[in-house]
């Protein structure tokens, strides 16, 4: 199982000293930590992408990861998520592409939608319309990026038609590297088959096992549509902190973890959250603890969700860059490489984790309400 790590700015006081840095500090802080990333040995650096709320610095992560691609050399430069649903994907191609000749063919697009109304609102979009602007601006997207295809006319129903349009540059990649992400709803799982592409689950905000159907989910419709099973390739997210023993690392991460939660904006018609520190980092979906308790809540995710990459958000509730990288310096040193070869046998279609799985995700995913968040 590859290990990552994952970034939005967060941008928050520090609830200890209340001291705050500013946006530019920020993000050197941000490249800083991909750099340092790199040299320790993590498989990805993935930034994500939010707008106009004050928690969240990154509003433009081709940018920030372009600066990242000029300090380092071997670390793949992922997005988690790329808007494609709320922006152009005609300018998604030619930013992307640009990033991939700058890092020598190191991208990964996530490809997803904003969980937040703001930009619904401010670029005129329907919230309503979340799905389907999804599926067709992916699709464009894919054929933009096809050398099968160079010159694309091209006509749907959220942006201008495009007359024999070849965009530039073109990939360094031979094939378009996007993953899909969302798997709270049965809709973004079926983009993800039908479109042949792996899947980054979000799996930061709910219990653990209610994600599951939906890894199982992918990976029966795979095997149905008679894809090679390797190529069922899924991810997932988690917030985590990591210090020396488990007592110091819930002591030091419980205020910052509480102070993330406070700073958030919630989504459009969710309701407040009950914020339970201990519910969150025991069987919920956080993790914190020693490296040996870090490696045993990974091996028992991927006992459940049988997945691939995992990616570990750390820098968020206003910790300080040096805890930050102390925690990334254990994780490198004391879990990754006991990780490394989860999944290394891991059957697809039906198994999770090497063992028999719960029965078919499909009936159950039959019965799941369409046109929920992705």
């Amino acid at each position: 199982m590859d290990i990552g790590t994952i970034t939005f700015g967060t941008l928050l006081s520090d609830p200890y000293t209340g001291h705050r840095v500013s946006q530019a500090e920020r993000l050197d802080e941000v490249v800083r930590a991909a750099v340092l990333a790199e040299r320790l040995g993590f498989s990805w650096f993935t930034v994500g992408e939010h707008h106009f709320g004050e928690r969240d610095v990154i509003s433009a992560p081709p940018v920030v990861l372009a600066a990242i691609a000029a300090r380092t050399s071997t670390i793949t430069l992922a997005t988690g998520t790329t808007l494609v649903a709320n922006r152009d994907p005609v300018l998604v191609a030619e930013d992307y592409a640009t990033l991939d000749l700058l890092s020598h063919g190191r991208l990964q697009l996530i490809a997803g939608a904003s969980f937040f109304p703001d930009p619904y609102t401010v670029f005129a979009q329907p919230p309503e319309s979340k799905a389907d602007r999804k599926r067709e601006n992916l699709e464009l997207l894919l054929r933009l990026w096809s050398e099968e295809e160079p010159e694309v006319t091209w006509e749907g129903a959220f942006r201008p038609p495009l007359d024999a349009v070849r965009v530039q540059p073109r990939l360094h990649q031979d094939r378009p590297p996007i993953w899909v992400s969302g798997g709270s709803r049965p809709e973004s799982v079926h983009l993800a088959v039908e479109s042949a592409l792996p899947m980054v689950f979000g799996t930061t905000a709910r219990p653990p096992e209610t994600h599951a159907p939906m890894f199982r989910l992918y990976r029966e419709l795979w095997e149905r549509a008679g894809r090679p099973a390797e190529q069922a390739r899924t991810g997932a997210a988690s917030h985590v902190f990591v210090a020396d023993t488990t007592a110091e690392a819930r002591e030091q991460w419980r205020e910052y973890y509480g102070n993330y939660f406070r700073g958030a904006k919630l989504p459009a018609g969710a309701r407040p959250f009950a914020f339970d520190f201990d519910d969150l980092v025991g069987p919920g979906s956080a993790i914190c603890g020693s490296p040996a308790e870090v490696v045993d809540k990974l091996g028992r995710l991927h006992d459940l969700w049988g997945h691939d990459l995992h990616l570990l958000s750390i820098d968020i509730g206003g910790i300080p860059h040096g805890k930050v990288a102390r925690a990334m310096e254990l994780v490198a040193a004391e879990v990754i490489p006991q990780v490394a070869g989860l999944g290394a046998d891991r059957p697809t279609g039906g198994t999770v984790g090497g063992r028999p799985s719960a029965p078919s995700a499909l009936a159950a995913a039959a019965a799941e309400p369409v046109g929920g968040k992705a």
